[in-house]
């Protein structure tokens, strides 16, 4: 029995690999055994061990193809040996290299180093099966043979003793074949991990689901989409920043709550450091029968004296509230076959990119987010808050968000996602909400000034973003 020709790659072509490559070949099957059970078929085994070991080292990748480290003798010629070496040189240099530089694959294997060995493989292979496919894209690769492998790929390092006595089969041809393979890839292939393939790595163990994992992934990819916030925008939430006196009790001119927390050689008497009186009546002259200038004059003239400074009294910061209801959630779990993802999942998308765009303007501590989803269907309902408690875990940790009941939020400045119709007028102006249309190709958005206008989601969800951010 003979390995498939374009699996021989990894074990005979071996490259970045500071362990004995017994070792690295039982690491590499393992790696398979997962990519392939995810799906990733097509994925040769030493494309598999290349990538792999570019996640497992990052900066640390070793190239071996101008070195004298692939033991050949015995199954092919000088020739051939030099056919592989530059086959060899030109992949590392085209593909191995640009992965090694890439800002996302770096991030990733920050995310694998800080994992735990025992759970380790199973990053790597999560990893991998979101970066081959882009790597196998339009490549026409031979008919993949893998039955016999995944026959040999238990768990123990028997592995590497089974795959060498069928390497003892293996002549120079298929060695030559096994390095064409590489040289098929071209250096047009851009390798980037995904935002959401990044989050995913990060929380793998959070959400071991498939399901939920291919939920959130759909979720954070359209959320990913959206088009950044406007300077116009951003400007306009910061000028109110400081527009409203949380404590009616104290108004901030009368009490100031922000200690010292620093110097300046700005301010006012009131805040002048006290050792600043030391220079009164330092350099001055009475001969003349009129006191002259001091010290602490001239300094005061050129600007020189000290004043504490104080931080912003928090009196004067608002603490913005995003406040979210999805209504009748589980009749929204269909997806039009003009919309490119379910209505549910633009809704959650706006919410979610909305609460991070309001972060970046205000600092994580600046804005809260309280978010209800109402449905007849009490486990559809479940699975969604579920989905949502996940990807808002941290938020949540921290007492930045929340997953409440309708009871639990605020009547006023709400946002409503749902298929029915708003409510009246009068009763809109009350609740001085947004009222979003949702459920068909086009949403409907209705302020409490009465404004109706329709939105397209395929294009327009920035849109509906900004009002999101604007009702905070």
């Amino acid at each position: 029995m003979r390995i498939a020709d374009h699996d021989l790659t990894a074990i005979v072509l071996v490259a970045c690999v500071d362990e004995p490559v017994a070792l690295a070949i039982v690491r590499v099957v393992r790696w398979a055994r997962l990519v392939w059970g995810a799906g990733v078929d097509d994925a040769p085994l030493g494309l598999i061990h290349d990538v792999g070991f570019a996640l497992l080292r990052g900066h640390g990748l070793r190239l071996c193809g101008g070195r004298e480290r692939i033991a050949l003798d015995g199954f092919v010629d000088d020739r051939e040996r030099e056919l592989l070496r530059a086959i060899r040189l030109r992949f590392e240099d085209r593909v191995l290299t640009n992965l090694a530089r890439d800002p996302s694959v770096q991030a990733a294997h920050v995310v694998i180093a800080g994992t735990r060995a025992a759970g380790q493989d199973v990053v790597i292979a999560h990893a991998l099966t979101a970066l081959l496919p882009r790597l196998l894209a339009k490549r026409d690769w031979p008919a993949q043979v893998i039955g016999r492998l995944r026959d040999l790929t238990d768990t123990n390092d028997s592995i590497a003793d089974d795959l060498a006595a069928l390497l003892a089969d293996v002549d120079g041809e298929d060695i030559v074949a096994a390095g064409a393979v590489l040289d098929a890839i071209d250096d047009a292939v851009a390798p980037a991990l995904a935002p959401e393939a990044l989050w995913e790595l990060a929380r793998l163990d959070d959400v071991p689901s498939p399901a939920a994992r291919l939920a959130l992934r759909t979720v954070h990819k359209t959320m990913a989409a959206l088009p950044s916030p406007s300077t116009s925008l951003l400007t306009r939430l910061q000028d109110r920043r400081h527009d409203v006196i949380i404590d009616d009790e104290h108004a901030a001119d009368v009490f100031p709550a922000g200690g010292f927390d620093g110097m300046s050689t700005r301010g006012i008497f009131e805040n002048l450091v006290r050792s600043e009186v030391a220079y009164v009546g330092v350099g001055a002259d009475d001969t003349a029968g009129s006191r002259a200038p001091d010290l602490f004059d001239v300094r005061f003239v050129e600007g020189e004296l000290l004043y504490y400074t104080r931080d912003e009294s928090p009196l004067l910061e608002r603490r913005r509230q995003l406040c979210v209801v999805i209504e009748e959630a589980p009749r929204l779990r269909h997806k039009l076959a003009e919309l490119p993802t379910q209505t549910l999942v633009l809704c959650e998308a706006c919410v979610l990119r909305a609460f991070a765009d309001l972060q970046l303007a205000f600092g994580a501590s600046g804005v809260t987010l309280r978010w209800c989803l109402t449905g007849d269907d009490v486990d559809v309902v479940a699975e969604e808050r579920a989905v949502l408690a996940a990807s808002l875990m941290s938020e949540i940790a921290h007492r930045r968000a929340s997953l409440v009941g309708l009871e639990e939020l605020p009547t006023s400045g709400r946002v409503t996602f749902s298929p029915g119709p708003p409510p009246t007028q009068k009763q809109a102006k009350r609740s001085r909400g947004l009222w979003v249309r949702v459920g068909g190709v086009l949403w409907t958005v209705t302020t409490f000034q009465g404004d109706v206008h329709d939105v397209d989601p395929r294009a327009g969800l920035r849109e509906i973003v900004d009002l999101l951010m604007l009702m905070a």
